[in-house]
């Protein structure tokens, strides 16, 4: 081999292990903030009940974005950088990047939702987000439900229960873990006509399925769902550039 020829492999090399650091250093970074997402994706296989997930994610959402710059008032904007940095956080997860990538998910649509009400001035509990929650998962019909369910009348197992098993055809476990509840709520999505268009479009164009939580499309419907069921104006009627 040739001089040249070892110059330009060992250049190879140290940009292949440039790139390597790199990527390791912006999934550290990342990790470094949104310490609430990382506590949910600990799972020490402890039985928890769904009301208490849900309340424990909006809390991670409350006190992870407060320790986030908040400069932009672009709510998409916003929506798109912090998936992208949970999606650095979720690579990190090794093994677990599937369970990852749906809890950053479900973390994404219910930090769109706190914007959406922090950004309209509305003093909402982590309660009452988390029944909104509820009703923008397709697990309650309507917000008074989810918040009886938020309550535990009945219990939000029962409900989201139902709706795994009449029309997925899968089943809640019996003593679900954090992780498990994480994926059964992600996989209720499927009722939403959003996501199923999504999935669809996606099997015709031969792409494999994935979290379509956040592509664009998903997010500008998200903050338009958001909007109209916590009754605010659309973005744009106040000069916040989210269309």
């Amino acid at each position: 081999m040739g001089l040249r020829n070892r110059l330009e492999e060992q250049a190879a090399r140290v940009g292949d292990h440039a790139r390597t650091v790199a990527a390791s250093e912006r999934v550290r970074h990342a990790g470094e903030s949104f310490r609430g997402f990382r506590a949910m994706l600990t799972d020490d296989e402890r039985e928890q009940s769904i009301e208490v997930y849900l309340l424990a994610l909006v809390r991670a959402v409350r006190d992870g974005e407060r320790d986030e710059q908040q400069s932009s008032r672009d709510g998409y904007v916003r929506a798109r950088k912090r998936r992208r940095r949970l999606g650095l956080i979720s690579f990190g997860a090794g093994p677990m990047v599937g369970v990852a990538s749906r809890v950053a998910d479900l973390y994404c649509e219910v930090a769109t939702v706190c914007d959406v009400a922090d950004l309209h001035g509305l003093d909402l509990s982590d309660e009452q987000i988390g029944a909104h929650m509820l009703v923008l998962w397709s697990i309650a019909e309507d917000f008074v439900r989810a918040e009886g369910a938020i309550r535990g009348k009945p219990p939000v197992a029962e409900i989201l229960g139902v709706k795994l098993s009449e029309y997925l055809g899968l089943e809640l476990e019996a003593q679900p873990t954090k992780l498990a509840i994480a994926k059964a709520i992600w996989e209720v999505q499927r009722l939403d006509p959003v996501n199923a268009a999504d999935d669809a479009k996606k099997m015709i164009g031969g792409q494999p399925i994935r979290s379509v939580a956040f592509t664009g499309h998903r997010t500008k419907k998200v903050i338009k769902k958001a909007e109209a069921q916590l009754g605010v104006s659309p973005g744009r009627s106040r000069g916040l550039p989210w269309r």
